[in-house]
């Protein structure tokens, strides 16, 4: 009985706490803000400066680790974009779009 017990109470904390083991990801870029917080379903992406350039995040989930996913937020200054849900978010990488030079981005967060 007490080892039932004992099993019920260990399965119960795991299951219990797995919500609040999902990692939080931020990821910073001039002019732009990415994350995934809480569950880690969706992608939130913010542009923060009103320089007249769209930003982007590019993500990855467990379902499709070899396929990347890309956000796009071309509504302006203190607008934010977010992903459909989806599986677990496990990297985020926040970019500026430039127009005639090299897209700023952020390193890999995962």
């Amino acid at each position: 009985m007490m080892k039932a017990v004992a099993v019920l109470i260990g399965a119960g904390a795991v299951l219990g706490s797995s919500p609040a083991m999902a990692k939080t990801l931020d990821s910073y870029a001039t002019g732009a803000h990415a994350w995934s917080y809480g569950s880690n379903t969706s992608v939130g992406l913010s542009d923060t400066i009103a320089d007249g350039d769209s930003v982007y995040v590019n993500y990855f989930r467990t379902s499709s680790v070899s396929d990347m996913k890309t956000l796009h937020n071309k509504s302006g200054n203190g607008t934010t974009v977010y992903s459909p849900a989806g599986t677990a978010v496990t990297k985020i990488q926040a970019c500026l779009s430039l127009d005639f030079e090299t897209d700023s981005c952020d390193s890999w967060r995962s």
